[in-house]
């Protein structure tokens, strides 16, 4: 999978680069310090498809609040919320507000301080000191020339102050339940395999549990059922490789094991109205 989805194109970010001086992009690097107004409306539309993400994303909101889903897993944001994506993750946005407004730090190499996604809800003096660090990583990576160990070492201090607030917070502090840790693993088995293997007894039997077991664990936690999960996890990637690759439709079946073509296109009709071309060309 990741040899075939590129959400950070060097290319197409130099080239908007040019357009946005609040973009910046290196070899190893690229942070977005905030939306222009004249790019906002195509943002908006841009985020609305889903992505993959390959590398690491830091995400400071300064303005306005958004909803959207990590891995099938629904988050909002608003201003004073960070937000941190590990690497290999898939975003679907749902809804943004016209006032929205971020910055954005992503990096092939994610300091490990984070392994999972995380959201950050902070007060005024702290969401304010994160600031000062994106600020400066800013001016450094504007100076005639910098040393992008300079910059690793200050996105290090960013992710220790943070993982240091983390720590401080009930979230952080709160122990899951056994029922809890088992829909996490469930989740986390969706994420990695729900593309390809769409059968209950397959995530039962990783789990050690019955498919009924599992199916009512699921179904108490999400109000959706195990076959809900899964196929909303297959027409997830099947979006993102109509969208971002130009792999043929044949192609795209053959990755999200369908016996048939025809079988993908029955899928896609069935869960999104159209069909994986009528999809592509949209």
């Amino acid at each position: 999978m990741e040899n075939t989805i590129k959400i950070l194109r060097p290319k197409m970010l130099e080239q908007m680069a040019l357009h946005n001086p609040d973009l910046y992009v290196g070899e190893e690097f690229a942070m977005l310090n905030r939306v222009r107004r004249d790019l906002a409306q195509q943002m908006s539309l841009t985020a609305r498809i889903p992505q993959y993400v390959e590398v690491g994303r830091f995400q400071r909101v300064t303005q306005g609040s958004a909803t959207f889903k990590i891995n099938l897993v629904p988050y909002h944001v608003e201003r004073g919320c960070i937000f941190i994506i590990p690497e290999h993750n898939y975003i679907e946005v749902s809804e943004l507000t016209d006032d929205f407004d971020l910055q954005i730090i992503s990096f092939k190499h994610l300091p490990v301080s984070f392994s999972r996604c995380t959201l950050l809800r902070l007060n005024d003096t702290d969401f304010e000191r994160i600031g000062e660090y994106t600020h400066l990583i800013w001016q450094v990576v504007h100076k005639p020339s910098y040393s992008m160990q300079t910059v690793e070492y200050l996105l290090a201090a960013l992710m220790n102050d943070l993982q240091h607030v983390h720590e401080q917070t009930d979230t952080a502090q709160h122990v899951l339940t056994h029922s809890e840790q088992m829909m996490q693993q469930f989740m986390d088995l969706v994420a990695e395999y729900g593309a390809q293997e769409r059968k209950v007894a397959f995530y039962a039997q990783r789990m050690a549990l019955t498919p009924n077991h599992l199916s009512a664990l699921v179904r108490r936690h999400t109000g959706k059922s195990v076959m809900d999960w899964l196929n909303e996890r297959t027409l997830l990637q099947a979006k993102v490789l109509l969208k971002h690759t130009d792999q043929p439709v044949s192609d795209i079946a053959y990755q999200l094991n369908f016996t048939e073509v025809t079988l993908f296109s029955r899928f896609f009709r069935r869960e999104e109205g159209m069909t994986p071309m009528e999809y592509r060309k949209a």
